[in-house]
């Protein structure tokens, strides 16, 4: 894969949501919002209901895409990532490390006495942007 520019990597970095499309056993394309936490490099983080449709979407086929958008009514400023995931549970000391990044990008976890259900790392294969420049641009 090659690397992802410094602007898309800030881009993903700011996102406080995406969206994660999986294909369920029985081929039907499912998408939800979820809000993701980035190391910066080539992975994404997130975590999800260990029985919803999504986890198990994910035991059949690991491979999913990630989108990640920005609208505005001037379409000469819509920006978009598009990232082609693989998608792995993160379990233990690793899944926590992963929840102290969570914990302090989304503070709101706490109000709702939010925990660790089904964290995945979201590990980026390829990328496709749009509208993203570099600030020399």
């Amino acid at each position: 894969m090659k690397p992802l520019p410094d602007s898309v990597r800030a881009f993903v970095d700011a996102a406080r949501v995406c969206r994660i499309a999986t294909v369920r056993t029985d081929g039907e394309p499912h998408v939800i919002p979820v809000c993701p936490v980035y190391d910066g490099d080539t992975t994404l983080y997130v975590d999800i209901g260990p029985k919803s449709t999504t986890a198990r979407a994910l035991e059949h086929e690991p491979r999913i895409t990630v989108l990640i958008d920005e609208y505005d009514a001037d379409w000469t400023k819509l920006r978009k990532v598009i990232l082609r995931c693989t998608a792995e549970a993160v379990t233990g000391v690793a899944q926590e490390r992963v929840w102290e990044q969570i914990r302090t990008t989304y503070p709101q976890y706490a109000s709702v006495e939010w925990s660790p259900r089904l964290t995945m790392a979201l590990r980026i294969s390829g990328w496709l942007q749009e509208g993203i420049v570099s600030p020399a641009h």
